[in-house]
Parts: C-alpha cells; sequence; structure tokens
C-alpha cells in the first residue's frame, strides 16, 4: 500500500512538472462502480477464534460500491455520494464467522492537479457504517449479531478519463469506523468456550468485556465512472 501511495504522489509530481495546474471544470455529473479491498483488524473476533481453535484468522475484506459525483461549475470542488456493500469471512475445522454489512458515506473532493487525461484528486468525508456477523461452531452453537457506528474517511486518487465521459479510478483511502458494540438477535447451543455472553438479545462479550468488531483500516480501489 505504501508503493501504491507511492506511485500516485510521482503521477502527481509529473503532472505538476509538465505545468498542468488546477482548472475549474465545467458542471458535470458522474456515477461509477469501485471494486475494494482492505484488511480490518478484527482483533477480538481473532481473539475468540484462538480460545475455539481449528479456525483460520480473519484476512481481507472486500467492498463493492457506487458513487455518484457533482462536479461544481468553475471550481476544483465536488460533492459525492457513496453506498457500499461489505463482507468478511473466515472458516476452519471447527466453524465459521461471516461478517456483512454496508456503509455510506458523503464526501468532498479536491481537484488541485488535473488536464483532459488525468485528474489527481484529495477527498474526505464523514459517514455512517452498520455491520452484522453469523458464529457457526460444529459443536452446536451458533448466534447472529450487529452493531453500528459512525466514522471517517480520507484519501487521495487519480482518475484516468480515456474520453470526456469514460474514466478508470484509482485510490487509496484510510477509514475509521470501529464499532464498539454488538447485539446478538438469535442464538442457540451451548454458549461457546470462546465467548462470556451471546445469548439472545444481550451484548455480545469476550472476556467479559463487549467483543467489538470493525471497518477501519487502508483501503485500496479500482472502479469505472461514466460523466454525463
Amino acid at each position: 500500500m505504501k508503493l501504491y501511495l507511492a506511485l500516485l504522489i510521482s503521477v502527481a509530481s509529473l503532472v505538476a512538472t509538465s505545468t498542468v495546474f488546477a482548472r475549474g471544470g465545467g458542471g458535470a455529473h458522474s456515477v461509477g462502480l469501485d471494486l475494494m479491498i482492505m484488511s480490518p483488524s478484527q482483533d477480538d473476533l481473532d481473539q475468540y477464534i484462538t480460545a475455539v481453535g481449528s479456525i483460520d484468522k480473519f484476512g481481507s475484506a472486500y467492498e463493492y460500491g457506487l458513487n455518484y459525483e457533482y462536479r461544481f461549475s468553475g471550481t476544483m470542488f465536488s460533492m459525492s455520494l457513496k453506498p457500499t456493500i461489505f463482507s468478511q469471512s473466515t472458516k476452519g475445522a471447527n466453524g465459521s464467522v461471516k461478517l456483512t454489512g454496508y456503509t455510506f458515506f458523503p464526501m468532498l473532493r479536491l481537484y488541485p492537479l488535473e488536464n483532459n487525461f488525468i485528474r489527481f484528486f484529495l477527498q474526505v468525508g464523514l459517514g455512517y457504517g452498520s455491520l452484522g456477523g453469523t458464529i457457526s461452531e460444529t459443536s452446536g452453537y451458533s448466534s447472529t449479531f450487529s452493531g453500528s457506528a459512525f466514522g471517517a474517511l480520507g484519501g487521495l486518487g487519480a482518475a484516468f478519463c480515456f474520453t470526456e465521459s469514460h474514466c478508470m479510478i484509482v485510490q487509496g483511502n484510510l477509514r475509521y469506523l470501529p464499532i464498539q458494540r454488538n447485539l446478538v438477535s438469535t442464538s442457540s447451543g451451548t454458549l461457546s468456550t470462546g465467548l462470556s455472553q451471546g445469548a439472545s438479545n444481550q451484548e455480545l462479550e469476550i472476556g467479559g468485556n463487549d467483543l467489538k468488531t470493525t471497518m477501519s483500516g487502508i483501503q485500496g480501489s479500482v472502479g469505472y465512472q461514466l460523466v454525463f
């Protein structure tokens, strides 16, 4: 990821040395699709997995998103709306854990450098995320739980526009979206040895404390944008 960010900065530097400066774009709408990958650290769930044994710890998470953007006429600013679907899971001989959720982030984007082909941007936003999970053990215990929180996102990227209407978007973002509490909606079987509380309508707990989940982390994204 550090190499990825360095590449984007290098591209921006090349654009700048070519005397390409910010220009106020005309008011325009655009819509797009994004594919994202990140590695949220599910520390509490990994602790539960260690206690149960024979379940792999969490790896990468994937997100699929839509976005709508409006570029303000004659300025380097735009506003965008970005809903995404989040998915992260793991499994092993003793069971599985699956996380699915969604986020919604309104964002302000700034285009400091651009020409007819490349548009370098910075962005920041505040938004909301909801994350649900399922635990299923071969011993018989299973539960579903969920939590939600507000968070923040910031990053940079570049739009490579092959025509006036068709662009490829590459970006890297840092998102802060921890979920401090999760409520169990359904459960069955004898309580897992890896949890201290996990019955229906109770908070999910590990070691006597709330089990936390997260959608925080560094996010890499590639997508397509249609400008009209």
